[in-house]
């Protein structure tokens, strides 16, 4: 009889997992086809899995201002072991008699004593975790009924095994060394004779078995739900080299006009919405966030979810509704019933129907609805969340697609970004500035047009902040002095070369960036390029992982990287370094999306500073943002600015001068130190320009370099 109702029992609750899985699942899929291979590299996604679901490789590791709470990591690899437990008991309950204790003692026994230890190691996690809530950080980490449900339920998971264990040793006066805690349990117990600790044991075990069917079926409709979306979203993660991996859309579909509503998103970044483990570490690294604008990215995927979610039951109980007014429309018509006299339940079935139907229509809009415009504005595409997930939610391309549909289907753009897409088109530079401007940079220098040059080594991409900003024509001008000092094969496009379109892409002007891409495809394909070399990480970023979707497939490196390769192959030599102490500002674009950390700095260490080298807090792949990327640079910020959080962390390693290597954050640095009245005091230089001040001016015609570079 116990075997049966065991039975019945894990059907019943397998039947409602599998039906909500159903439920959750259907609603992933209703999301589009990914282009991208989610199935390649097997071996390699099984060891993605190992590692960062089961190895918890991201969770552990630490960053600024974020320690990982260790009992997380206890309480999950703890859990992990004793699932082998709980499956223990499970086939056990179905098939009696079977169960681990068919091991060989040389198995079963360190097996068990690694279960009975675990247990008692969650158990005090779990304690622990309940007096950080209430006593230690109540503030810091508020208590939730969801959180009192999940600790509750892994606590009484503890007490329950040490209990069935512990009644049925004491039944029996038995203590084994491999069931350290649940012999101590028993002691504890004391002689109650086998016929009490036999009903002991027994409502042990079934409360065990109640709470981790209870659990299952609760899981999926709480926090906790990344436990069953995590290691699919792990295993499907993006494994190329291209990080901020946006689809080219067909513009002649509106329908792919970006992302208003949440089947418009591809099906994994709907599973992302299932894997977020609510660590809120995307958020607490966002620049945005961090500056008091109005976007969490994980609120953002939760939204997601709920959307989805929300639509999803609506949709399945109009279905519903609707099969019911079809079978009792027959019902009525064979027994008399007509339109003048109806059914009453099919009157009320249709008015339900209207009703659900109605529901459903009057759901917030997704992108700029439930998800507001400013929120999807304040984005600087920096890849901070992204970088930190510990299950690889990809946040900034969401933003970026639901921004396509503000901009493209709801013509919903902020003023500046509408001018700045007017200068592009006009004059194929945010700037507006005249196109036939675009070589005035190089009034006074001797620099190869591909006219001039044809067929060289290198096409120098100058970038529109390169050739129309004051500020940045100085770093294009001391880029120049670096390469005639190398003796490097370059020439420039001069006025053949247009905006790259990254400004366009990221701000959601999908149309406007086609454009430019297939002009600029057409343009390096008819000069014969090879290898493109430019000073601006996000021009770096457009030439080399989005040109490919319109054919052009070229070597494309940053200045940074090349310098560092002249220096080591000792084309380059400094002198003198022209500043005393100096730090390195890491660009979220050369940095964190194109993974390029060690050639600035090895320049840096060429060039060499007396007062020496000094990293900030926030580095490297946890680079604090400057808060131009994403369109940003041509937007108006309100609040506390990004790029003056990030100067004030310059100022304050006391250096005398912070390299860049980026156009934007030369200007947004720089204005950050006249916000902070630092100008005259630390200087924002970017890696040309340092190295071009500690070389010799030994001018070389082109004539020289071209001779230099055939020798």
């Amino acid at each position: 009889m116990t075997q049966v109702l065991f039975i019945l029992l894990l059907a019943a609750s397998v039947a409602f997992f599998a039906r909500t899985t159903w439920i959750f699942g259907r609603a992933v899929f209703a999301g589009t086809p990914e282009a991208r291979p989610r199935l390649d590299d097997l071996p390699g996604r099984l060891m993605d899995v190992g590692i960062y679901f089961f190895g918890q490789k991201k969770v552990a590791e630490e960053g600024y201002g974020h320690r990982t709470s260790k009992h997380h990591l206890f309480i999950f690899w703890g859990f992990l072991v004793i699932t082998i437990a709980t499956v223990d008991i499970i086939v056990a309950g179905v098939i009696p008699g079977v169960s681990l204790r068919l091991l060989p003692d040389l198995l079963y026994q360190p097996l068990y004593l690694a279960i009975d230890v675990m247990n008692l190691m969650v158990l005090l996690m779990i304690v622990w975790a309940v007096i950080r809530r209430v006593i230690v950080q109540p503030r810091l980490i508020p208590w939730t009924l969801d959180a009192g449900l999940i600790l509750g339920a892994i606590g009484s998971l503890m007490i329950s095994h040490f209990l069935t264990h512990g009644y049925a040793l004491a039944g029996v006066g038995e203590s084994h060394w491999w069931m350290p805690v649940s012999s101590a349990v028993a002691k504890l117990l004391g002689d109650i004779g086998p016929s009490a600790a036999h009903r002991g044991e027994v409502m042990a075990y079934w409360a065990h078995v109640l709470i981790v069917l209870t659990f299952l079926n609760y899981l999926p409709y709480s926090k906790h739900i990344h436990l069953l979306g995590a290691l699919p979203n792990i295993f499907a993660r993006n494994r190329s080299e291209r990080r901020l991996d946006m689809p080219k859309l067909n513009l002649e579909d509106e329908t792919q006009w970006g992302v208003g509503k949440f089947e418009q998103f591809s099906w994994k970044s709907l599973l992302d919405t299932y894997a977020c483990t609510e660590c809120a570490r995307c958020s607490n690294y966002c620049p945005a966030y961090n500056t008091g604008k109005n976007l969490s990215p994980m609120q953002l995927v939760h939204d997601i979810r709920y959307d989805m979610l929300d639509h999803t039951v609506a949709r399945d109980r109009i279905k519903e509704l609707e099969a019911q007014i079809v079978d009792m429309t027959a019902y009525s018509l064979s027994h008399g019933f007509d339109d003048a006299h109806p059914h009453p339940d099919l009157t009320q079935a249709k008015a339900d129907l209207d009703a659900a139907k109605a529901t459903e229509a009057n759901m917030p809009r997704l992108t700029g609805g439930r998800i507001a415009e400013d929120t999807l504005w304040a984005c600087t595409t920096c890849g901070a969340c992204q970088e930190v997930c510990p299950v690889f939610i990809e946040h900034p391309l969401k933003i970026l697609q639901m921004r396509q549909n503000l901009v493209l289907e709801q013509e919903k753009t902020p003023g500046e970004l509408q001018r700045t897409f007017r200068n592009i088109e006009r004059q194929s530079n945010p700037w507006g500035i005249a196109n036939d401007q675009r070589m005035d940079w190089a009034n006074g220098l001797e620099v190869p047009t591909i006219e001039e040059n044809p067929d060289p080594e290198y096409i120098l991409w100058v970038g529109c902040a390169g050739a129309f900003d004051a500020r940045i024509i100085k770093q294009t001008r001391a880029m120049i002095k670096v390469l005639d000092t190398a003796g490097v094969d370059y020439a420039v496009l001069g006025h053949q070369e247009a905006c790259t379109g990254d400004p366009a892409r990221r701000a959601g002007n999908e149309m406007l960036f086609q454009a430019l891409a297939e002009q600029n495809v057409e343009t390096l394909k008819s000069v014969n390029a090879k290898k493109v070399v430019t000073s601006c990480p996000h021009c770096l970023h457009t030439l080399r992982h989005d040109y490919p979707q319109f054919g052009g497939n070229f070597e494309v490196v940053h200045h940074t990287q090349l310098i560092d390769h002249l220096f080591t192959e000792g084309k380059l030599k400094s002198e003198k370094s022209p500043v005393d102490t100096i730090t390195y500002h890491d660009s979220c674009y050369l940095g964190r999306w194109n993974r390029e950390f060690d050639a600035p700095r090895n320049i840096l260490a060429a060039v060499g500073a007396p007062g020496g080298i000094k990293e900030m807090t926030r580095t490297k792949q946890h680079g604090m943002c400057c808060g131009a990327g994403g369109g940003r640079m041509f937007m108006e910020e309100h609040g506390e600015r990004v790029n003056v959080n990030r100067t004030d962390e310059v100022i304050a390693t006391g250096v005398s001068a912070v390299a860049v290597a980026c156009p934007f954050c030369n200007i947004m640095l720089t204005d950050g130190m006249k916000t902070r009245d630092m100008e005259n005091k630390v200087q924002v230089l970017d890696v040309a320009e340092l190295v071009a001040q500690s070389i010799p001016d030994v001018p070389l015609s082109r004539l020289v370099r071209k001779k230099s570079a055939e020798t």
